[in-house]
């Protein structure tokens, strides 16, 4: 009894701390009234939208005189809950997920590409360091015309990215699959990954 009753009031606790969804509506909002420059308006925006897996944003100019938008997102854990199996699809769901609210957020702005990388923390054994270590390392990297996503916006003009696709929907599934098509993968380290 006493086990179920702590569970209970550890579940509400960490319910209570985590931070309040924010709505489409509400970056809609914050999107239209900005007056900001990219860089300045991504570093307050993204971490609303992407909370302490925001690590960073950077912008830099092309061979061809293009802005080029970098944003590295990722977990601050080495643990993982999805099962080996199904690892690959999770994190490239999500990927999609992250690169569409990101996508909608800046669509306003002007470049040329945006530049997506997931980054975490993995646990690492070196054959000459016998001991696990945690490392922090970039596993999968897209890129994507802004021109693509804003096309993406305008062929699917009701599609909310700030409300949490359910597993195994199928018209997530169907957006996921479209945006795969899009993208460009520039890295993908997934295969490395052992999941235990």
């Amino acid at each position: 009894m006493n086990l179920v009753l702590n569970l209970m009031i550890t579940l509400v606790l960490l319910s209570g701390c985590r931070p309040r969804e924010i709505t489409k509506e509400e970056i809609t909002t914050l999107r239209d009234q900005n007056k900001s420059s990219l860089i300045p308006f991504a570093e307050t925006i993204l971490p609303k939208i992407l909370g302490t897996e925001f690590k960073n944003i950077e912008s830099t100019l092309n061979k061809d005189k293009q802005n080029e938008v970098h944003v590295t997102y990722g977990s601050n854990s080495a643990l993982t809950f999805n099962d080996p199996s199904e690892y690959r699809k999770v994190l490239t769901e999500y990927h999609s997920l992250v690169l569409l609210r990101i996508g909608y957020v800046l669509n306003l702005h002007h470049f040329d590409l945006l530049s997506l990388s997931l980054s975490k923390p993995f646990f690492i054994q070196g054959e000459k360091n016998p001991e696990t270590e945690i490392q922090e390392a970039e596993i999968y990297r897209t890129t994507m015309k802004q021109m693509e996503i804003a096309k993406f916006f305008e062929n699917h003009p009701n599609f909310d990215p700030f409300k949490a696709p359910m597993i195994g929907e199928k018209e997530w599934e169907r957006i996921t699959e479209e945006l795969q098509k899009l993208w460009k993968v520039d890295l993908d380290e997934i295969s490395r990954v052992k999941v235990e």
